[in-house]
């Protein structure tokens, strides 16, 4: 159960962000606060401070707490109307393409999500690989458990219960980066041919993955608020597709967040229909608020949940370190799970654990909140005050660090990304995050990196480029 500071600094941050409370209003003071919430000082404190870490409130000496000047313009883009019904994935050329197109390092990153190398602890890391090494036993550098290291499961179970996640280390097997976690997932669950539920827009990375394993996608609408969960109820209820493929949790690239109230609610329908449900909850501590939001299986008390994940968007996709839960009640499926697995570096796991053991990782985390924050408003501002005579509507993303971006009518995204490949940038075109080309007029881009001289530079090419098809 949520602490009660937690509860009434949610409260206040929900009147900030709906325009309730004003920018620059001036709060009670910690004495009145506490005494019109009956709660105590302490409380009164605590619910501040978690206001200020989250970038929502800032304190002024001799003056008091004030709320701060949130640029939070909300563009509600358009969405096409569409059928769901299982299908091949077709451009699988393009899929590719993209895909390794966005993670050049040539060109400017707004490609693939990822964290720029000035935000990642590096010296730290290599602290604890280093410590690792040097505490490591004899049997560390011989073959490993293929769930992975002790050590590692240990340390995320012990991590994750802190924000109130309880998962045994038993129940988690260690894998290479969250892709991997939900491939073994998939073909532990389904045979070639079978169709996987997805909502679209969806992150093209999981079609591409699907595509080649043979499995067919059977989509769901989704929008910046979230699932459609009326037509995720009626398409269980067809018993086209035995398996569902979500991300609640900061969506990659809507960046919604479900409610707990959703979150429930899949679960009835997951329980109802007998339909498993493949979590990928990459992105939870990635959000811009201080504490993680609880996955779809912290409601799972049948067994119906797979959660997979990775530090690769929270810390580093370089570690190539993923893991994936297997419910208690699946554990007829452990032989065969392990079968699937192969063996992850030891050492890596071992570096892991003592980051995460050293509170190393915590600490990083709480500060990547509040930079993601104020980094991912900086890219919409700017959007904002650079595109203002465009037809451009950007998401608000709850957390993460993707931006959904709708182009004018009649300029499409594969032509921006094919413009943007010569100038030397990188972006993702909205083709590839669904079938029928839905999304055509739609772009996703990275603001994993703060916003410096270059990246403006790169998205002022793309708003002249714009101005010139329009």
């Amino acid at each position: 159960m949520a602490f009660h500071y937690r509860k009434l600094a949610d409260q206040i941050a929900e009147r900030i962000y709906s325009g309730e409370i004003k920018s620059h209003h001036k709060l009670s003071s910690l004495r009145v606060f506490a005494k019109n919430h009956h709660v105590s000082m302490t409380t009164a404190k605590s619910c501040y401070e978690l206001l200020e870490s989250r970038g929502l409130i800032f304190s002024k000496p001799k003056s008091g707490y004030f709320v701060k000047n949130i640029n939070k313009f909300i563009d509600l883009q358009t969405y096409p109307e569409f059928n769901s019904y299982p299908r091949s994935i077709t451009n699988l050329e393009l899929q590719s393409e993209i895909q390794q197109a966005s993670i050049s390092h040539s060109r400017v990153h707004l490609g693939a999500i990822q964290l720029s190398p000035k935000i990642i602890p590096i010296e730290m890391l290599r602290r604890s690989i280093q410590r690792a090494l040097k505490h490591s036993a004899p049997e560390d550098f011989l073959y490993n458990d293929l769930q992975g290291h002790l050590k590692l499961r240990q340390a995320l179970s012990n991590h994750w219960a802190e924000d109130g996640v309880y998962i045994p280390e038993d129940s988690i097997f260690i894998t290479h980066g969250c892709m991997s976690a939900i491939s073994t997932v998939i073909q532990l669950l389904t045979q070639a041919g079978d169709s996987i539920i997805i909502p679209t827009p969806n992150y093209n990375g999981q079609q591409l993955l699907l595509a080649n394993l043979g499995r067919k996608i059977l989509e769901i609408p989704a929008s910046n608020i979230g699932i459609d969960l009326q037509r995720l109820e009626e398409v269980m209820a067809e018993s086209k597709a035995k398996v569902c493929l979500l991300t609640v949790n900061y969506h990659n690239p809507l960046g919604f967040c479900l409610s707990n109230t959703d979150k429930e609610k899949i679960i009835e329908l997951a329980v109802k229909y007998q339909c498993f449900i493949i979590e990928d909850d990459i992105y939870s501590e990635c959000g811009h608020n201080t504490f993680r939001p609880l996955p779809i299986q912290y409601w799972d008390k049948d067994g119906y949940v797979f959660l997979c994940s990775s530090i690769s968007k929270s810390l580093s996709p370089a570690y190539r370190m993923g893991w994936l839960c297997l419910p208690y009640q699946q554990g007829h499926f452990r032989d065969r799970l392990l079968s699937l697995l192969s063996q992850v570096n030891t050492p890596l796991q071992l570096g892991l654990a003592d980051f995460i053991n050293s509170r190393a990782y915590r600490n990083h985390l709480n500060t990547l909140r509040f930079n993601l924050l104020n980094q991912v408003e900086e890219y919409r501002s700017f959007i904002k005050e650079n595109f203002t005579d465009l037809e451009v509507k950007v998401t608000q993303p709850e957390g993460g660090y993707c931006l959904w971006i709708q182009l004018p009518n009649g300029v499409k995204g594969i032509n921006m990304y094919k413009f943007a490949q010569e100038q030397g940038i990188n972006i993702v075109p909205g083709e590839v995050f669904g079938a029928d080309q839905k999304y055509d007029n739609f772009i996703r881009i990275n603001a994993g990196y703060p916003l410096n001289s270059y990246i403006k530079k790169a998205l002022t090419i793309l708003r002249d480029w714009i101005k010139s098809q329009v």
